[in-house]
């Protein structure tokens, strides 16, 4: 998978939303109008209207609902962007996603910055999934 993105820029946080729904597009909106900053949605599939997106940036995972697919194309982002100096910032988009993050911890933690209430409230004024 290549997952190489010319937007991002060193030094830049760049949000990572998991799952595609319609708090994950609230998200990605809101870093866009506050921040200016593109956020990567990584979904099962792209809609067609949703590849012409000028918020976000969406990324196909075939088989979103396998975890360990999931943690290879997260950690293939995360290798692509690696030299750039980003803060990646994985954001649960949906109940599903935020189970994933809380299992597998250990796991991202070494490549991401996993949001908390806190965190993204600071950053976007919005509150995470409960």
């Amino acid at each position: 998978m290549d997952f190489l993105q010319k937007e991002l820029r060193a030094g830049e946080l760049a949000p990572v939303l998991l799952g595609d729904s319609g708090y994950a597009r609230s998200v990605s909106r809101a870093f866009f109008a506050r921040q200016g900053i593109l956020s990567h949605i990584f979904c099962n599939r792209v809609p067609f209207l949703r590849r012409f997106c000028l918020t976000a940036k969406y990324h196909a995972v075939a088989g979103f609902e396998n975890e360990e697919l999931l943690l290879i194309a997260l950690r293939d982002f995360a290798a692509g962007v690696q030299n750039r100096d980003v803060v990646l910032y994985l954001i649960p988009g949906t109940d599903a996603a935020r189970q994933f993050m809380e299992q597998n911890r250990a796991q991202l933690e070494p490549n991401f910055v996993l949001a908390n209430q806190t965190s993204l409230a600071e950053l976007i004024e919005k509150e995470i999934l409960a």
